[in-house]
């Protein structure tokens, strides 16, 4: 495989099985062995049987099942150069882990502006820290991690990103 026609050939014969299964197959096995090789056309069909097998629903089932939601957030602002958590960013942290409940990682990132003070460096790093920190005190199964993350535009500096997945 790898021609252009036999890629046009698995890719009609895919879309067909979307119509229906029994003319996709009737397709792949009178048409194609001519274009792309009886080879190639019996691939396919067992592609096709494979689908016919296990529905692309059920398989969708399984995965949303087993899958966790990877869910991105930067928490609101803290005032000026405290570390403490404000009582908005805490119900931000509980939104976060009640919407990623099968989540077991939370990386919480500090991000800071380029060129400051070392000890700001240190403050936003605490904060990323003191995010985890509570994430974990309200789920003790969860994977923490902290890290470090340095900008150049101010928009977000001194602030904390958390991801859960």
């Amino acid at each position: 495989m790898g021609e252009p026609r036999e890629i046009e050939a698995l890719s009609i014969c895919l879309t067909a099985h979307q119509a229906t299964f029994f003319k996709a197959a009737k397709l792949c096995v009178m048409t194609f062995p001519v274009v792309i090789g009886l080879r190639t056309a019996l691939v396919l069909v067992l592609v096709l049987l494979g689908l016919l097998v296990l529905p692309p629903s059920a398989v969708a089932i399984n995965l949303n099942q087993n899958a966790s939601t990877s869910l991105v957030k930067v928490l609101s602002d803290h005032p000026g150069a405290a570390t403490a958590l404000t009582s908005k960013q805490k119900s931000e942290i509980r939104a976060i882990l009640a919407k990623g409940q099968r989540n077991r990682n939370f990386i919480c990132t500090g991000i800071s502006l380029a060129g400051q003070r070392e000890s700001m460096y240190r403050v936003v790093l605490l904060r990323a820290q003191l995010v985890c920190e509570y994430a974990k005190s309200i789920n003790p199964s969860l994977n923490t991690t902290v890290k470090e993350k340095i900008i150049t535009a101010r928009k977000l500096n001194g602030r904390v990103e958390v991801i859960s997945r």
